[in-house]
């Protein structure tokens, strides 16, 4: 039998440049490692941008350290993976309910991935972000699969092997900073942290924070001291994942405390620069402003309702020129709106918001008390979400612009259909759940040898 020929593959040149430059990367950070030339005491990534020694949270006197550190306060590392934009905010969100319940303490928000090496830290970003962002079905068959009891037998120990080899920098830190308790609101440093808890080389409990209102099996882990889920839907699930059911708590997604704060919808709007009473109606496609909001946006500018429409765009600057580009914007019914940290003022200011299906996202506009539209919910977490949402009557979920402006329609034409919406956003928010959840780390283990201690009162 003949056996056919393969044709030579060619790999464009800049690609082959492409991946030498990152062999190249890895291989200068691995030397790096043998040759122990990493800085003196490992470094945490401060709140946002910049770059704060360790020696901060370990407390090591020799070290330049801010002021609130001099009252020796609790020592908390709250840890984050840079996938998605939630888990981040979850993690800023803990950080600020820790710094007010607990004024002395040395609170650190950590991007995991920085402990990883360059090239894990690049792929695995990027490659959740662009199959959330261009395959989201991709991203749907490969959560489910996961989710699935053999699949995920089979294919666990190899990715907990890779994660864990590329961590092991992360778990030396933790290890040694001599931090009071960790708080994870990403499943990552929970994998890389669990096996150094059982084996009793870390010391500090151990906390996840579940930012869904789902509990994939990617969650679920032994010797995690205590789980802080969003719902008694989600604690079972992840109890049936064999997580024990006296180690979950229900508090709630942590968001901003500033969202539990009312504005006052005409106090709102005067800040937002929106005058009168008419309906208002708010895009949001998350912080890269994911989805065809301009062409929503039209259609919703063009309801009998008149409404305003303001969309926030993100960092997506594309998108906010095609905004401002549309006529109904230079008529002033559609207004582009950028990066922005008055989130809780829109929300507060809006009749109505369409939005994707994050769990931050959702969990502060639930506070606020604003009717949800879900525009096609990414397979597997986002469309878990929707679900819920839309079970509890706060949410109605759309999978066309079409259906989004028929249901913004109809809402804003039937007040009592709205306010039965917020009725039900009210029942399932959890405006305390960051502070509540400070509170229980802070009344947690460590208090027994009086490092940490919460607040009276």
């Amino acid at each position: 039998m003949k056996v056919p020929r393969i044709a030579r593959i060619t790999i464009p040149a800049r690609i082959r440049q492409r991946w030498r430059a990152r062999l190249r990367a890895q291989r200068r950070w691995w030397r790096e490692r043998r040759r122990g030339r990493e800085e003196a005491g490992l470094l945490f990534p401060a709140a946002g941008k910049g770059m704060v020694a360790v020696q901060t949270l370990s407390g090591d006197p020799a070290a330049p350290r801010p002021a609130a550190a001099a009252a020796a306060g609790p020592r908390v590392a709250i840890l984050h993976a840079s996938a998605g934009n939630g888990h981040q905010s979850a993690a800023r969100a803990l950080a600020a309910a820790f710094e007010a319940q607990a004024p002395g303490a040395i609170v650190r928000e950590v991007d995991t991935l920085v402990f990883a090496s360059r090239l894990y830290r690049d792929t695995y970003a990027a490659s959740y972000n662009a199959m959330a962002a261009r395959a989201p079905a991709l991203w749907g068959v490969l959560y489910h699969s996961w989710a699935g009891a053999r699949v995920n037998r089979s294919t666990s120990p190899v990715r907990l092997a890779m994660d864990r080899l590329n961590l092991r920098r992360l778990v030396r830190v933790v290890q040694g900073e001599g931090a009071n308790a960790v708080v994870c609101t990403h499943f990552l440093p929970v994998e890389a942290l669990s096996p150094a808890r059982a084996r009793g080389h870390l010391e500090a409990p151990l906390y996840c924070v579940i930012t869904d209102f789902t509990a994939h099996p990617f969650w679920a882990f032994p010797h995690v001291d205590r789980y802080f889920v969003a719902s008694e839907q989600v604690a079972a699930e992840l109890a049936g994942h064999g997580v024990a059911r006296e180690h979950i708590e229900v508090t709630g997604i942590p968001v901003n405390p500033r969202f539990a704060e009312p504005i006052g919808r005409a106090q709102a709007r005067a800040r937002l620069g929106l005058d009168g009473d008419g309906p208002v109606v708010l895009m949001m496609g998350g912080g890269q402003g994911v989805g065809p909001l301009a062409e929503i946006a039209d259609r919703l500018a063009a309801l009998p309702s008149a409404p305003r429409v303001a969309v926030i765009c993100g960092m997506n600057q594309r998108l906010r020129a095609r905004v401002a580009a549309l006529p109904a914007a230079h008529a002033g019914r559609i207004l582009p709106v950028g990066f922005t940290h008055e989130v809780d003022a829109w929300l507060e200011a809006c009749d109505v918001a369409v939005s994707k299906a994050g769990g931050l996202t959702c969990s502060e506009a639930l506070i606020k008390r604003v009717p949800l539209v879900i525009y096609k919910p990414t397979p597997g977490q986002e469309v878990k979400n929707a679900e819920y949402l839309e079970a509890a009557g706060a949410a109605r979920h759309a999978d066309s612009a079409e259906e989004v402006a028929a249901t913004v329609s109809d809402w804003l034409t039937h007040p009592a259909t709205l306010e039965g919406l917020r009725e039900a956003a009210g029942r399932i928010a959890a405006p305390q759940a960051a502070v509540t959840i400070a509170r229980r780390v802070l009344e947690g283990p460590g208090a027994r040898d009086g490092h940490l201690t919460a607040p009276q009162g």
